[in-house]
């Protein structure tokens, strides 16, 4: 095996692998699910390695193969007949909470459409609008525009407007 790809390998596991696991969370509920699709992930991202050529960054990089891996995963689930996606109707909004609820926030970003989803996904890891564009090829403008209405939409749905 190639000692480099080895060395890049665990830097990604170290560096991202907190990351990938809220991707993860964004698109599957159930926690055993959840760690397949994250082997799911790994597993692409070594394969793609090699392919890394440093015109984006390796984050963008890594995140670009979890997306598209998270997302031929939920359409796979769906081929199947399994509906991996909760909607919104499954939250609980009788509860007293305040404070920001995770898993809250969770159920409501699985129920986007994929590519909202994947947006809003890259945004809260804190990429910037030119990174979110070039891993997922829509236009810069275009990335703010529509991550400004997810954020209002999820503000609404998260009954914070």
């Amino acid at each position: 095996m190639n000692s480099e790809l080895e060395d890049r390998f665990r830097d990604v596991v170290r560096d991202f692998t907190p990351a990938l696991w809220r991707l993860g969370r964004g698109y599957e509920h159930d926690a055993e699910k959840r760690r397949d699709l994250h082997q799911d992930i790994l597993v692409a991202v070594w394969r793609a390695l090699p392919s890394f050529e440093g015109r984006s960054s390796l984050r963008t990089f890594v995140l670009r193969v979890a997306h598209n891996t998270a997302c031929g995963y939920v359409a796979r689930a769906k081929r199947f007949g399994v509906e991996q996606l909760h909607t919104i109707e499954t939250i609980d909004h009788s509860s007293p909470e305040t404070h920001l609820d995770v898993e809250r926030l969770a159920e409501l970003v699985r129920s986007l459409a994929p590519l909202d989803r994947q947006l809003i996904l890259l945004h809260l890891e804190g990429l910037d609008p030119a990174e979110i564009a070039d891993v997922t090829g829509l236009t810069k403008t275009n990335v703010t525009t529509k991550v400004h209405r997810i954020k209002a939409l999820l503000a609404a749905r998260f009954g914070m407007e």
